[in-house]
């Protein structure tokens, strides 16, 4: 009897044994970690040129994070600081299994602040738990100074018509005079500005016109079939750069109108060709 209360014993001893050990096993959960991965400043350097308005944009790739901040700090040339605006929370753009990536964009002009911008970026995932890091970039601002020698100019539009027009009816001539915006030593190729070269004469290069205004248009006529380009009238232009006239026509050939230039200003022409029918 006595061995047999003995093995009730242990074995109730046992039990209580498996008891107590379960719940500590529970206990052993692992934290959730929160880092960041990377941070990428695009673009960087940052160069504003003359009214430039250009985008920056801060990607940060995280591990565990539900909410990310990121901050700009711009020190400037004088350290004055200034934001455009910088504080604010990120948008998550992407994410994988255990990891999300966030994007901010801001956009500077050349009224902000030169020299070296901070990035601080705050990360933090649903147990609280905390992760920063910090990155820093350029920006450039290239101020624009008005062109200092002759601009280029262009007659927009140049049109005689009507097309036939009956022998002895009239032809009007219209067009729009045109000066080109220069920028020091910048000039537009179609897609950004380049600089070098001094481009200012080259019309076709520049993206952006003003009317010339009070300006004399000289019209000439070929003919056909031979002979020389003949004079025919002057006009002026308009203050907004258009000019207008009617002339009787009485052969086929080319109409020319040309601005001779001025100080400051190249000369340009157009032309448009015109059949005569009886």
């Amino acid at each position: 009897m006595k061995r047999i209360a003995t093995a009730l014993v242990a074995a109730a001893m046992g039990a209580s044994a498996l008891s107590v050990a379960a719940p500590a096993m529970a206990d052993e959960t692992p934290d959730t970690t929160v880092s960041i991965e990377s941070v990428r400043v695009t673009p960087d350097p940052v160069v504003i040129r003359g009214g430039d308005h250009v985008a920056v944009t801060v990607t940060v790739t995280t591990v565990g994070a539900e909410d990310v901040k990121i901050d700009f700090d711009p020190t400037g040339e004088g350290a004055q600081p200034d934001c455009n605006p910088c504080p604010g929370a990120a948008k998550a753009s992407k994410s994988g299994s255990d990891w999300k990536r966030w994007d901010k964009t801001i956009v500077l002009d050349r009224h902000d602040p030169a020299g070296k911008w901070l990035v601080h970026v705050t990360a933090t995932g649903d147990n609280g738990k905390v992760a920063e890091a910090h990155d820093s970039f350029f920006v450039k601002v290239v101020q624009a100074h008005p062109h200092q020698g002759p601009r280029a100019t262009r007659i927009a539009g140049f049109d005689a018509s009507p097309e036939p027009v009956k022998k002895g009816g009239k032809l009007s001539l219209s067009g729009k005079l045109q000066t080109a915006r220069c920028y020091g030593d910048w000039w537009w190729n179609g897609d950004a500005y380049v600089v070098g070269d001094n481009r200012c004469d080259a019309d076709n290069r520049w993206h952006n016109w003003r009317q010339l205004g009070w300006k004399k248009i000289e019209v000439y006529f070929h003919r056909a079939h031979g002979g020389k380009w003949e004079y025919v009238d002057t006009i002026e232009t308009n203050p907004d750069g258009s000019f207008y006239t009617k002339i009787p026509a009485y052969w086929s050939g080319t109409w020319k109108v040309v601005f001779e230039g001025s100080r400051g200003l190249y000369g340009s022409s157009a032309t448009d060709y015109v059949k005569v029918v009886r």
